[in-house]
């Protein structure tokens, strides 16, 4: 397969040079997993967000795992239909019930209107996504699950460096898990943090990420995952995290040009961002709907041609996909918003060490092909 000229994503990686000696460091100290580079990160991301602890894990899935089995979480979740399948894999591999949820138009976050309609006897948290990084209305959500007792699981997985109302990512629901996987702003080429509001709730994810042992290191005291972060991934993860700020400004001034560049082609459309909080800029997606020249998937298949990767995202709505449709039986047509943002989304090549010329380029692509 001939790789892409200007492929949709690339980790940005502050300092290779460094990070190769800080490489061989460990490798001839021994000590290559859960060790104090992984504290030290752990301790870096919990002043970073705000949160009362942090918890390094292997994947942002893994985290949503254990903290959902860490809150005791039971019966069903309302998780939106318009996000990446780990949010809803999480919950069942817990044996939960996802219950997906429409999002709001502009946003395209989880809907809080519909996600009360949603609520039953039978559900014990809501978990809200930071679409493309963007932080929900945590306002309406801590309302709406203190008022009706539920927990708030937040699948931030794009959202580090995001703020709501001036406050940070990480500090809103009882945890909140993001990944550092190489498609997110701040990488540890893989890997996630689970932020928790709760030092107890700490504790357990500590016990749960090593298999479930008890503080003496031989009994099981839960039944737990192998699902530790080496201290490879942390060194990575730190270097990257110095530079938070740094990167999502790069990206914030890439994604202004592309909507310049393409404000005004008839059909497309961006997503909104609310003037009370700001995102990390994970990914730069336009919405290419009814009035456009072409459609999204002929204008996928056309930049493919001239050497540019995009992706369909996200695609298809959760319910829609073929491991959901049979429990979701009934739900098509009914979550228009989600429905349409999954016909229509297509996320364009973005990565913080791109250049403005090579916004230009792509964007210039678009206006041959969509103009």
């Amino acid at each position: 397969m001939q790789q892409p000229r200007y492929p949709i994503i690339r980790p940005t990686i502050p300092d290779a040079a460094g990070l190769a000696a800080e490489f061989a460091e460990i490798l001839q100290g021994g000590i290559v997993t859960v060790g104090p580079r992984v504290a030290a990160f752990e301790r870096e991301c919990a002043a970073r967000t705000g949160a009362a602890d942090c918890v390094a894990v292997s994947s942002c899935t893994s985290g949503l795992i254990l903290a959902a089995r860490a809150l005791g979480l039971t019966g069903e979740v309302i998780v939106p239909a318009f996000t990446f399948a780990a949010s809803a894999h999480a919950l069942v591999w817990c044996g939960l019930r996802p219950v997906f949820c429409d999002s709001q138009p502009g946003t395209l976050n989880i809907d809080p209107d519909h996600a009360a309609r949603l609520v039953s006897d039978r559900t014990s948290a809501i978990m809200p996504v930071y679409i493309f990084g963007l932080p929900p209305d945590f306002d309406r959500l801590l309302d709406l699950a203190g008022r009706r007792g539920l927990r708030l699981l937040c699948d931030a997985a794009q959202g580090l460096g995001a703020t709501y109302r001036g406050r940070p990512a990480g500090g809103f629901g009882d945890a909140e898990v993001f990944s550092l996987s190489p498609t997110k702003v701040v990488t540890a080429v893989e890997g996630g943090i689970v932020a928790v509001r709760d030092a107890g709730l700490a504790r357990k994810l500590r016990s749960l990420r090593d298999y479930g042992k008890a503080a003496d290191g031989c009994d099981m005291e839960a039944v737990g995952l192998s699902a530790r972060m080496s201290e490879l991934h942390a060194a990575v993860g730190r270097r990257c995290l110095a530079h938070c700020d740094e990167l999502i400004a790069a990206r914030a001034a890439l994604v202004g040009l592309y909507r310049e560049r393409l404000a005004g082609l008839a059909g497309v459309s961006f997503q909104t961002i609310p003037a009370d909080r700001t995102t990390s800029h994970n990914y730069m997606v336009i919405f290419i709907g009814p009035g456009a020249r072409r459609g999204r998937d002929e204008a996928y298949a056309l930049l493919a041609d001239a050497g540019i990767q995009t992706k369909k995202y996200f695609h298809p709505a959760v319910h829609e996909m073929t491991a959901y449709r049979a429990s979701s039986a009934g739900l098509r047509g009914t979550l228009p918003v989600a429905e349409r943002a999954s016909r229509e989304g297509l996320a364009l090549p973005l990565y913080s060490h791109m250049t403005a010329g090579d916004v230009e380029i792509v964007a210039g692509e678009m206006l041959r092909i969509l103009g």
